[in-house]
């Protein structure tokens, strides 16, 4: 008879069941906490107290837990002598210890014999062997704990920088200059898809969506991380991937699934029971799937929890649920300052006033708990986060608050009605207060001019300036600030302190040229001519006076100085220089008009007739200059303007790029329209530039069937420019699109729960992408345009931002199924 058995003779039945019944729960929780040592030696001691099968089941499941833990973490050695012991002890769990001894071994012999092969080659054969490796490696701690690579070897060096970057940026966003370290790792290292990984976590924490699903597309479908790149997808409303098959579970699946004791039905039953109670709204079965699901996430890497609480949350708040009932389940509750970071950061996504609440919480938290200071960089940080998720909109602000104005949303923070938070100016009040620093003098600035009040953020520039001598960006703020009033000389005087603290900046170079320029003007058209002639002097020193065109506009202005002085022996001179250097009628026309306006001063007329490509050419160049000397486009004579638009056959793909511009600036929708549709019918790189414009031009019309052909081409243009990688033109696309109205409408409301996306949210193929181009090529003639946009007398309150929604159940099982790497 065993010892145990002959112990259990000693203590009564029901001593037996109370003893389990405390000490089995306990096991379970730290095996759920992840905290696998500690669930062993609890579970060694219940056996001990309450000898028989069912502890000594307990005992082997705690032992599991833990060699599983210790493979992950690759110490397969370790896990190689804890597995003889279990199975020495407990000789009725062989098989269950067996196979995971067997995984230890494949995975130490593989990577053993692949880092062995790896240092020994060279050309070639190392190429592949890297390849190989790029695809293999599923934990980057496996290379920093290597006994095979040197200390130094680049690979363990770049492993334990991924390591330690993926580990924190997992947690939430990092500070500025974090990621630096990753620039070390070059694009052919095996650690290049973790860099973009990580790159793709920080722009998704700071709600980059743009540069996420840029460092995403650069993962190779069977690298390493790649099953990580389906969960971020969608949880950034992107198309998700097809999710693997039954047959398609590699080992390291089979591995996670055994630790949390269960297979891969039992995951899948849960999350489609919570799937289906979400869509119905019924919050108590959802809580039931919850409760199943969080013991088996817990028990997973730290990442797969993360990840699971984040769409969980996500996914609750989406469906207009109450979170305290699902707080209570988690393993902390409210008090946790990390839930509380995780559920801020979930909110950002979908409602940003819900999400300053939380983290309103989570500071009061903190705080209480000790762990984040009242003063310093790290309650600035958070401040400046709480700041950072107000719309660039201040009158979409107000309306989010149901205030009229400013003073109003100050006057119901201060009787109660609304929490303090809520007014963007005391969070960064609260953020300078606690780390006065270049971040918070900025901030201030930019909140101030957001909200029109360019007194106060002059002031704040000034103090910024006094608190920081040797520093440009409030000197350059103050710069721009001083020309918008007109006073060009406070502005020179500020720019020769700027010169003297970085006369390379580009800033700074660019806005000696820019001041003097308005100086001249301004004095010319007061009468001042003779100071506006010593303006002129010091302008041809400047290297851009030199460039073509500006070197005519320059003219144009001695020019006009003659002209305002009476000096026409001068002005001849100057009239005919100024013709001879520009030689483009159209040109001239437009610089002696804009000049006519800016000084007062009338030109002599010149007659001429120019032809369908210098009227072109002319209307092409006079978009550069004004574009580069910062002057309002003059619109052409009527019967050019008719001219170009009937000969747009004759420009090139450049000029007819720069004619959509044109068309945008002059308020000339048909020309931008015209000008948009001949490019596309040429192939060439500025295809998604034409698109865009067109698309631009269609959301000024009229009707059902034209905004959806906006809608379609703002689509294809933001696809194609970011395969182009204009980011520019991708931003302006997807400016475009939010201003058009839902193509649904009201048919929208009755779409069944998690029916899909809407139409306008899926990305286009390539096939329909060629559709939408053969479309517009053939439509040549434009539909009714705005020429302006209408006068905006309110503004209507903007829906919040909501993410297509996806079926959690895909979601969760295509990140459990990671691809068989072995």
């Amino acid at each position: 008879m065993g010892k145990q058995s002959r112990r259990a003779k000693h203590i009564s039945p029901e001593k037996l069941r109370q003893t389990l019944e405390i000490g089995a729960p306990q096991v379970d929780a730290l095996l759920a906490a992840g905290k696998t040592h500690d669930a062993v030696e609890a579970a060694k001691q219940l056996l001990k107290n309450a000898p028989g099968p069912e502890a000594e089941a307990l005992v082997v499941k705690a032992y599991q837990a833990r060699l599983q833990a210790l493979i992950a973490s690759g110490l397969q050695k370790e896990a190689q002598a804890l597995g003889r012991l279990v199975i020495e002890r407990f000789p009725a769990h062989r098989n269950m210890i067996q196979g995971l001894l067997r995984h230890s071994e494949l995975l130490a012999e593989n990577f053993q014999k692949l880092l062995t092969d790896l240092l020994a080659s060279e050309g070639e054969r190392r190429r592949e062997l890297e390849a190989l490796l790029t695809r293999r490696l599923i934990d980057p701690g496996i290379l920093v704990r290597s006994t095979v690579l040197p200390e130094e070897h680049p690979f363990k060096r770049a492993a334990a920088i991924v390591s330690e970057l993926f580990t924190a940026v997992t947690t939430g966003p990092l500070p500025e200059g974090a990621l630096l370290p990753l620039n070390d790792i070059p694009r052919q290292s095996p650690l290049a898809p973790w860099k973009l990984l990580i790159r793709a976590f920080d722009a998704f924490y700071r709600r980059n969506d743009e540069a996420a699903l840029a460092n995403l597309a650069g993962i190779a479908p069977d690298a390493g991380p790649a099953p990580l790149v389906s969960v971020l997808r969608r949880l950034m409303g992107a198309t998700p991937a097809g999710v693997p098959n039954e047959t398609s579970l590699s080992l390291a699946v089979t591995t996670v699934m055994n630790r949390v004791r269960g297979d891969r039905s039992v995951i899948q039953a849960h999350l489609t029971q919570l799937s289906r109670a979400l869509g119905a709204h019924q919050e108590k079965q959802a809580l039931g799937a919850v409760q199943a699901l969080i013991p088996l996430f817990r028990a997973a890497p730290l990442m797969q929890w993360r990840t699971f609480l984040v769409t969980l949350l996500y996914h609750w708040h989406k469906h207009g649920l109450q979170p305290e009932g699902l707080f209570r389940l988690f393993p902390t509750n409210q008090s946790d300052p990390d839930i509380l970071r995780l559920v801020a950061l979930t909110l950002e996504r979908v409602a940003w006033e819900e999400a300053l609440d939380w983290w309103a919480n989570y500071v009061a938290v903190a705080q209480q708990k000790g762990v984040l200071a009242k003063q310093g960089p790290d309650i600035a940080r958070v401040w400046l986060r709480m700041a950072s998720l107000f719309p660039a909109d201040p009158l979409e602000v107000l309306d989010v608050f149901d205030a009229e104005s400013e003073e109003d949303l100050r006057e119901q923070i201060r009787s109660g009605e609304l929490p303090a938070h809520a007014d963007r100016e005391t969070l960064l009040k609260h953020a300078h207060t606690a780390d006065p620093s270049t971040r918070t003098f900025q901030a201030l600035v930019a909140h101030y001019d957001q909200w029109g009040d360019s007194k106060r953020a002059e002031a704040e520039a000034e103090a910024w300036r006094q608190a920081s001598p040797q520093e440009l960006d409030p000197l350059l703020h103050l710069i721009r600030a001083a020309e918008r009033r007109g006073a060009s000389r406070k502005a020179l005087d500020l720019l020769a302190q700027a010169e003297t603290l970085n006369r390379l900046h580009p800033d700074v170079r660019q806005s000696r040229f820019r001041l003097l320029l308005a100086s001249a003007e301004r004095r010319m058209r007061e009468g001042k001519v003779n100071l506006a002639l010593e303006d002129l002097e010091q302008l041809a020193q400047e290297p851009r006076a030199a460039e073509g065109e500006v070197k005519a506009y320059l003219f144009a202005l001695s020019w006009a100085a003659a002209l305002k002085s009476k000096n026409s022996d001068g002005a001849t001179r100057l009239e005919q220089g100024f013709r001879s250097m520009i030689a483009n009628s159209v040109l001239a026309d437009l610089v002696t008009d804009s000049l006519t306006e800016s000084v007062k001063v009338k030109f002599p007329p010149q007659a001429s007739t120019p032809s369908p490509e210098e009227a072109i050419d002319g209307l092409v160049r006079a978009y550069a200059l004004f574009q580069s000397v910062d002057r309002s486009l003059p619109i052409p004579d009527m019967k050019v303007l008719t001219q170009i638009e009937k000969h747009l056959s004759h420009a090139s793909l450049t000029q007819l790029h720069a004619l959509c511009q044109s068309g945008m600036l002059m308020g000339r929708p048909t020309l931008t329209y015209l000008a948009a549709g001949h490019g596309l019918t040429q192939e060439g790189p500025l295809q998604h530039r034409f698109l865009l414009a067109r698309g631009q031009t269609l959301i000024g019309s009229q009707g059902f069937q034209q905004q959806t052909r906006a809608r379609r081409c703002l689509q294809a243009a933001r696809v194609l420019a970011g395969r182009a990688r204009d980011l520019d033109a991708v931003r302006e696309a997807s400016q475009a699109l939010e201003s058009l109205p839902s193509e649904l409408g009201l048919l929208s409301t009755l779409l069944p729960p998690g029916f899909g996306p809407p139409p306008e949210e899926a990305e286009p193929t390539p096939e329909e992408i060629a559709v939408t181009i053969n479309v517009e090529r053939g439509s040549r003639h434009p539909p009714r345009l705005a020429t302006k946009k209408p006068a905006r007398l309110a503004r209507p309150k903007k829906p919040k931002r909501d993410r297509a929604p996806f079926d959690m159940l895909e979601e969760m099982l295509s990140f459990l199924d990671p691809r068989d790497k072995w």
